[in-house]
């Protein structure tokens, strides 16, 4: 209720403070689409106005002396369009053999009056702005009643506003019109170059070619910045309200005349964008009033899920209350919308990564666990965010995804024990919540255990490897073998002319002999053979079996 009485009072405020400067509510009963043209009486016009109109009196003397330079060269045919204070009328140009548009005042004014200054001030602004994106203009004359004209280049198409409207809501191409408002952008940015706001911008007055040609029209209420110009009307000397209510800005509602600037453009730029948005204009009201004073106040609009975020912020920045707050320039605005463009790639990668992500999420809460189908969608979700932050480095909705995809991740490899794979993902996390890092601890102290039991066993079973230095054992025991079968078989041999105590000499010697042939091949092939605990405890029985066989010889002789 509080806020239904403030707002109240700051309306009746308002509507005192146009009363002060001589706008009532009576002199604003007209349509919030239209525009708003108040400019001073004729007689107060600039006189290069009233030298416009001598020169084309003097044109239309010479036309009655019959001077050659005066010869008729227009034939009108059918109207294109009609305006509050105008008519455009298709026509021919005889002397070049082409299509033209001429516009004219309509047949109830007079060359006294303001549409007449009007028309002129339009023809000179337009003609002073010659751009691609503005429709030239050929020449000005006067029409068969004296009245001013304009011959221009005739475009044939259609009004943005009339496309906008056909697509209806919802159903907005947005890369087509944020490319046609590029376009827009593009014409004001020449005209700031030359000291020019328009004060006029929306869709209604952009038109749009047959082969893609965008021109911003109607600069019918534009005000030079600058007195390099003299026939230029100055921001200092305008006075009333002018524009277009719904789209206005607040300093052009409040008729802060010494506030408009390029700023001013920048806010019409942001309400064309609210209004391809939205399919509506910014500033809405039953009444003028009301539409007026919904601009003064400017609020940010709360756009809906529909919109993208970054156009949306975008919008509010350039239609901001306070100029100092909006973009500095149009060329500041005309990056961020392509910005946009670049980044709509971006955005639509991870959009659909995200939805990778929603179905990966499904996937590791499963059971069973599909433990292919979550490495590959997986991977689909992690490429889907680089390559989106690879086109736009800043792009939140791929740099959130990214940080859920590898924390599920991380947390599907803890729960599968893959320190390795938990520990990749969890690494590459800008933030790792305590829980996962908790997790991990926990498995990595799992997986130390389980290495140092690993590693005892393995330690085991290559001590218990009979298989190790087979071949070195092998040849060892075959050489002592041989070495100790020629040495016995010569014993033998030796022994038929002995005794028997030499008999037992030669046994404790042989015995001697043999432990002193095993430690010989041991000692040859101690790096070979060697090599874990079964061959060591194999070669120390050796030994020991020669050793204890060797005592046993020495008892005996003994």
């Amino acid at each position: 209720m509080a806020d239904r009485d403030q707002k109240n009072a700051e309306f009746e405020k308002f509507q005192s403070h146009l009363e002060t400067l001589g706008i009532g509510a009576t002199t604003l009963e007209i349509g919030t689409t239209q525009t708003l043209r108040s400019e001073p009486a004729a007689t107060d016009q600039p006189s290069g106005f009233r030298f416009l109109r001598q020169l084309h009196t003097r044109r239309q003397n010479q036309a009655k002396t019959g001077d050659k330079n005066s010869a008729v060269d227009l034939i009108l045919f059918e109207k294109l369009a009609e305006g509050g204070m105008g008519v455009v009328t298709l026509a021919s140009q005889y002397s070049l053999d082409r299509e033209v548009a001429v516009k004219t005042t309509k047949e109830q004014e007079n060359a006294h009056s303001r549409a007449a200054e009007m028309l002129l001030k339009e023809a000179y602004i337009t003609g002073y702005l010659e751009h691609p994106n503005i429709i030239p203009i050929y020449t000005i004359g006067r029409d068969f009643r004296g009245e001013p004209l304009i011959v221009m280049k005739v475009v044939e198409g259609h009004s943005w506003l009339d496309l906008l409207e056909a697509d209806g809501p919802g159903e907005v191409n947005l890369a087509e019109h944020i490319g046609i408002l590029i376009q827009v952008c593009n014409a004001m940015r020449f005209a700031h170059s030359r000291g020019i706001v328009h004060l006029d911008i929306k869709p209604e007055n952009v038109m749009i070619g047959q082969f893609g040609e965008v021109y911003l029209l109607d600069w019918g209420v534009a005000l030079s910045l600058t007195t390099e110009k003299p026939l230029l009307p100055h921001r200092d000397k305008a006075t009333g309200l002018r524009g277009t209510p719904c789209y206005m800005a607040p300093e052009m509602a409040l008729q802060q005349t010494g506030a408009i600037d390029e700023r001013t453009d920048v806010y019409l730029l942001g309400a064309t964008l609210h209004h391809i948005l939205t399919g509506e204009p910014r500033h809405r009201g039953q009444l003028a009033l009301q539409v007026l004073f919904a601009a003064s106040r400017s609020e940010p609009v709360d756009y809906d899920s529909t919109v993208p975020e970054e156009l949306a912020a975008v919008a509010n920045k350039a239609c901001h209350q306070d100029p100092a707050q909006r973009y500095e320039s149009v060329e500041s605005f005309s990056e961020a919308l392509s910005d946009f463009l670049r980044h709509r790639e971006s955005i639509a990668l991870s959009t659909s990564a995200y939805e990778k992500c929603l179905q990966l999420r499904e996937l590791v809460g499963a059971s069973p666990v599909d433990s292919p189908a979550i490495h590959d969608t997986y991977g689909e979700c992690r490429f889907g965010f680089h390559q989106a932050l690879r086109i736009w480095s800043e792009n939140d909705q791929a740099l959130q995804g990214l940080e859920k995809t590898l924390a599920t991740m991380a947390d599907y490899y803890i729960r599968q024990s893959n320190l390795e794979g938990a520990t990749g993902c969890i690494n590459e996390l800008s933030e790792p919540g305590p829980e996962l890092l908790e997790k991990l601890e926990e498995l990595a102290v799992r997986e130390e255990e389980h290495q140092r039991d690993f590693q005892r066993l393995k330690r085991l079973e290559s001590n218990l490897d009979l298989q190790a230095a087979m071949t070195s054992r092998s040849a060892m025991m075959v050489i002592s073998g041989l070495i100790w079968t020629a040495t016995t078989t010569y014993a033998a041999f030796m022994a038929e002319a002995m005794t028997y105590q030499e008999e037992l000499h030669r046994l404790f010697v042989a015995g001697i002999r043999n432990v002193a042939i095993v430690v010989v091949a041991v000692f040859l092939f101690r790096k070979r053979i060697l090599t874990n605990l079964a061959n060591r405890r194999l070669i120390h029985l050796l030994v020991i079996t020669f050793v204890i066989l060797a005592v046993l010889r020495w008892s005996v002789w003994y």
